[in-house]
């Protein structure tokens, strides 16, 4: 969606992809037409004083002393000239000072002038036609009546043309109608056709922006337009989050886990993602890359990567731990008692007292890739540790060699009931696991001791936790209630076991869905069903930010720097770079990466117009201009009218507001 929403208590706001105000220009005169032209690089507006302004930088407009008494201007593929037309049979070519070079004899009524996707020509409407005219001024006309806005779209190959019946038809190659849509109060002024994946409406002033779903397909960022009898907005589309990686189809497969390798260069950052299908792909965290992949035959629970060892682990619904790089096709079944019962949990636990080895060692495997072995000795060091630790169904954390599953410890664990999830924290030095005995129990590990792992505490929950993140000594854990509709945060202290006290207010209204810590900003990040993303810091309070999402997330991991979240949404992986928003003290403690900014790249005319929120604009407005934003298609109309009117494409039926 698109949309901002402002608490007037001034404590924080929910936030989503949304419109974001660069500049206002005043006017002496009301804007009767307005573009952006290459030639000139500037945007120009004619004025119904027959004035004409340039706007070239974010506060630089330049009022010029000709005159021009066009309705319009179109810019063509000859190299810096325009096309002047209206009102009545008007129709000229100019260079790029807008000085006269050729008029067209014997033009016909020109209401709107639209240039032709694939040719010189120009296509014209008026009153009773509609035409293609040609540079060389010839014309073929089509009989059409009374427009007052048209917009073709070279994507679908189809003509969007709007008239004083207050409808709005899309007409396909010759001319066949593809869909209409009714239900304006007043004539659309422009339309625009833009990028979306969603439908969705917003108002300006008191004008209506209509915003229709027409298809999906990656485009740059830019800036676009409004103009009112007051004055000029300029506008970009903010985006908080973006598509990181297309990991599915369709209605694809829901993202049940993402992990993240995050290790000081020169190792790369490594994204391992598993989906509800049991497809497993370990990606490149800076592109999105897909560097191997593979779907089990049988279900998997959860998976983990050792960067390091270049070693993925999948655990399997019965027990089984597959081991990859997958041209292998190595797995190995634990040596599991009958007590214990089958492991329904995994996580790798790195230990590294050498790094300069344990570098050597990793460009060592990078020389090396594409070999089909793999020398044991490189897994077996003296000081630096990979273990796998699991947890079991019958209430035993067991701790296995990487190498060949050889157990080296198993202690019991949760009073006998089943081990429900572990969590690792080398930097720590501590694990974390959970149980059917509703509780969280601390782990110290010790990589060189015989006995390498030892309770440490043992965390009281008196009901189910969903998921758990550690800060340092500071636990989360999230509970829910569904028949009070209660879905809790809490924070308790390992030191002393104390809780921080949450606010009901500030809680999610559905299920959780995912929670991760980030160190560098000292917060906690939780989603939810109800389709946002909720901050909290140290006393879980909320921090301002409530990230609105179009669709619900699956579940999220820190990046490890930045401020940087990756999150699942429709299957996919996604990046998020929450820093940006969040109050100054807190993006002060991140250093943020130079392409750190949440909208879409614009293009170079962009840079000028980027500025703090200006004066608001007059009413009411219209006028049109191209806007793009990364993956998204729209359909945006300007229209006066008291309310907004969202529409779906392909239906004729209006959405309820």
């Amino acid at each position: 969606c698109l949309q901002i929403v402002i608490s007037r208590r001034k404590r924080w706001h929910p936030l989503g992809h949304y419109l974001h105000h660069l500049h206002y220009f005043s006017t002496d005169s009301p804007v009767r037409f307005m573009m952006y032209s290459e030639a000139a690089a500037a945007f120009i507006s004619l004025h119904s004083d027959n004035t004409v302004c340039l706007y070239k930088g974010v506060d630089h407009k330049q009022t010029l002393m000709t005159e021009l008494p066009f309705l319009g201007l179109t810019a063509t593929k000859i190299p810096g000239c325009l096309v002047g037309w209206g009102p009545g049979p008007v129709c000229k070519l100019l260079d790029s000072e807008l000085r006269l070079v050729k008029a067209a004899a014997d033009a016909l009524d020109i209401h709107v002038c639209k240039p032709a996707e694939h040719s010189w020509d120009l296509v014209t409407a008026g009153v009773g036609n509609v035409y293609i005219l040609l540079i060389t001024f010839l014309k073929n006309a089509v009989p059409y009546s009374n427009i007052t806005a048209m917009e073709y779209c070279d994507q679908l190959d189809c003509l969007i043309i709007a008239n004083q019946k207050l409808s709005i038809k899309v007409w396909g190659p010759d001319w066949a109608l593809r869909v209409t849509f009714k239900g304006h109060d007043g004539n659309v002024k422009a339309q625009l056709v833009h990028i979306s994946a969603s439908t969705t409406s917003f108002n300006v002033t008191d004008c209506i922006f209509l915003l229709v779903v027409l298809f999906s397909v990656p485009r740059c960022g830019d800036i676009f337009f409004s103009f009112s009898n007051t004055g000029v907005d300029f506008w970009t589309i903010r985006t908080v989050y973006n598509l990181h990686c297309k990991l599915s189809e369709d209605k694809g497969a829901p993202l049940r886990q993402i992990q993240v390798s995050n290790f000081s260069p020169p190792y790369p950052t490594r994204l391992l993602c598993l989906s509800s299908d049991s497809h497993i792909s370990l990606l490149a965290a800076e592109t999105g890359a897909i560097l191997t992949s593979f779907k089990a035959n049988d279900r998997i629970l959860c998976a983990d990567y050792c960067l390091h060892e270049e070693i993925l682990l999948a655990l399997t619904e019965a027990g089984t731990v597959l081991q990859g790089p997958w041209n292998r096709a190595e797995c190995y079944h634990p040596q599991y008692q009958t007590a214990p019962g089958p492991a329904c949990c995994l996580v790798i636990y790195s230990c590294l007292a050498d790094k300069q080895r344990a570098l050597e060692d990793w460009r060592r495997l990078q020389e090396g890739r594409g070999s089909s072995h793999r020398n044991n000795r490189e897994l077996s060091d003296a000081k630096n540790k990979f273990l796998v630790i699991i947890g079991q169904n019958g209430g035993c954390v067991s701790v296995l060699t990487i190498d060949n599953g050889k157990i080296l410890l198993r202690t019991p664990a949760h009073m006998g009931l089943k081990v429900t999830a572990l969590q690792a924290y080398p930097e720590n030095s501590y694990l974390l696991s959970t149980g059917r005995d509703l509780t969280v129990v601390v782990w110290s590990v010790y990589p060189d001791s015989e006995r390498c792992l030892i309770q440490h505490l043992t965390v009281v929950c008196n009901q189910p936790q969903v998921y758990l993140a550690a800060l340092r000594s500071q636990l989360a854990m999230t509970f829910q209630e569904p028949n009070s509709g209660s879905y809790i945060l809490k924070l308790s202290s390992l030191l002393n076991q104390e809780e921080a006290d949450y606010l009901p207010g500030e809680r999610h209204s559905d299920h959780f869905t995912g929670l991760c810590a980030i160190p560098e900003l000292n917060v906690f990040v939780s989603v939810s069903l109800d389709k946002t993303v909720r901050i909290w810091n140290e006393e879980n309070r909320l921090i301002r930010l409530e990230v609105e999402l179009e669709d619900v997330p699956q579940c999220l991991a820190y990046s490890g720097h930045a401020g940087e979240l990756f999150l699942g949404v429709r299957g996919d992986l996604y990046r998020l770079r929450c820093a940006q928003f969040l109050p100054k003290d807190y993006r002060e403690r991140v250093k943020q990466p130079a392409d750190s900014h949440l909208h879409s790249e614009a293009s170079p005319t962009a840079e000028h117009w980027r500025a703090d929120l200006g004066a608001p604009a007059g009413s009411p407005p219209g006028g049109w201009g191209r806007v793009n934003v990364e993956g998204r298609a729209f359909l945006l109309l300007f229209a006066p009218g008291p309310g907004v009117l969202p529409w779906k494409v392909g239906s004729r039926q209006k959405l309820s507001s």
